[in-house]
C-alpha cells in the first residue's frame, strides 16, 4: 500500500488568507494522488469569518476525492491546534501548512514522489517569502541546501542545528518521530522546541532543495514584535536543550549548538528592544536568565560580546 500523508492546517483569524491556502492544496496535487491525502483543518476559536470562509470553500471548490475534516475548538494557541490535528491524523507522514501560507511549484506532488522513492524520516524543502504580490528571489534555505549535499547523516544533522531554522512547515515527517513529541502548549516559538528533537530521532533525512512554500509576510507576525514573553519562551527552549543532554548524551554537540544559537537570539533581541524602547527590563531579563542558568545547570553563556563584536565588524568591513 502506498504511504499516505496527513496535512494539518491550523487556523486563527485568517479570513483573508485561508481560502488561498486551501486552494494551494488543490493546485499542488495530481488527481491520481488525491486518495493519499488527508487534510485536517483546525479552527482555533477564530473570532472573525475564518470558519465561514473555510466552510464556503469546502462547499464550493473542494474535491470530494480528498479526505478532509474540520476541527473546531476554543482558542488554545497554535501548538494546541497542531496537536488537535495530529490526534486525528491517520497518514504515514505528517505535513503542516500555516493558514496564511501557500504551497507552490507542485509541492505535494514532489513530496509524495520523494516519499515513494526514498521513504525518509524527514523531507526538507525550501520556502520563499512574499508580501502581497512581491516575491523574494532567494529561498530561506538557499545557503543551507548546497552545504548539506552528499553529507552523511551525522554531519547533515549538525548542519541543521547550526542553521537553526526550525520552521515545522518546511519539512515533512514520518509519524513515528512524533511518538514521544507534541508541540509545547502555551509557548511561543514552539517550532524550535519541537523540530530539533525530531532530527535527533531521524535516521534518514532527504533533501528536496526547491521552493515549495510561499511564506507570507505580515506586519503583525511574532518575530516583528518580540516582547518579554517571547524572549522568556525562547529561554525556556534553551533550558529544555540543556536538560535534554542527560537524555541524549550522544547529541551533546547538537544540543550545545542549539543552546548557543537561541541564547544569542535572546541577547541580540534584548539589546535591540532596549535601544528602541529604553526599557531596562530587557537587559535585566538577560541577567535573570544568566542567574537561572548558573543555578540550574552550572553554566553561564554571558553577553556574547565577542560574538556580536565580530558580527558588527564584518558588517562594517563590508561597507568599507
Amino acid at each position: 500500500m502506498k504511504p499516505t500523508i496527513s496535512l494539518i492546517v491550523p487556523c486563527y483569524n485568517v479570513q483573508d488568507h485561508v481560502q488561498p491556502a486551501l486552494q494551494s492544496i488543490l493546485d499542488n496535487i495530481s488527481a491520481t494522488d488525491h486518495a493519499r491525502l488527508q487534510v485536517l483543518i483546525v479552527n482555533d476559536g477564530s473570532t472573525d469569518q475564518t470558519l465561514e470562509k473555510i466552510e464556503q470553500f469546502i462547499a464550493e471548490k473542494w474535491y470530494s476525492t480528498i479526505r478532509h475534516h474540520i476541527i473546531t475548538q476554543e482558542n488554545a494557541g497554535l501548538s494546541a491546534a497542531r496537536n488537535a490535528g495530529m490526534a486525528q491524523a491517520t497518514g504515514d507522514y505528517w505535513l503542516f501548512l500555516d493558514s496564511d501560507d501557500i504551497f507552490i511549484n507542485q509541492a505535494l506532488d514532489k513530496i509524495i514522489a520523494a516519499i515513494g522513492q526514498h521513504a525518509p524520516d524527514i523531507i526538507e524543502f525550501d520556502a520563499v517569502k512574499f508580501r502581497n504580490h512581491h516575491w523574494e528571489n532567494k529561498g530561506l534555505y538557499a545557503d543551507y541546501f548546497p552545504q548539506t549535499e552528499n553529507l552523511p547523516l551525522a554531519a547533515h544533522r549538525l548542519r541543521a542545528f547550526e542553521e537553526n531554522r526550525w520552521y515545522v512547515w518546511s519539512r515533512c515527517y514520518h509519524k513515528k518521530l512524533f511518538e514521544n513529541q507534541i508541540f509545547e502548549y502555551s509557548k511561543l516559538f514552539e517550532d524550535m522546541m519541537t523540530v530539533p528533537y525530531l532530527y535527533l530521532a531521524a535516521q534518514h533525512i532527504f533533501r528536496l532543495p526547491e521552493n515549495l512554500i510561499g511564506y507570507r509576510q505580515r506586519d503583525n507576525s511574532i518575530v516583528a514584535s518580540l516582547s518579554h514573553r517571547h524572549l522568556r519562551d525562547i529561554f525556556y527552549g534553551v533550558e529544555k536543550a540543556m536538560a535534554a543532554e542527560t537524555r541524549y548524551p550522544e547529541f551533546k554537540t547538537e544540543l550545545t549548538v542549539l543552546q548557543y544559537k537561541n541564547w544569542r537570539l535572546i541577547v541580540a533581541e534584548s539589546i535591540k528592544r532596549f535601544l528602541k524602547t529604553r526599557d531596562w527590563a530587557y537587559l535585566q531579563d538577560v541577567q535573570t536568565y544568566r542567574a537561572q542558568m548558573r543555578h540550574n545547570f552550572g553554566r553561564d553563556y554571558g553577553w556574547q560580546f565577542g560574538y556580536f563584536g565580530g558580527v558588527l565588524m564584518k558588517k562594517l568591513l563590508k561597507k568599507v
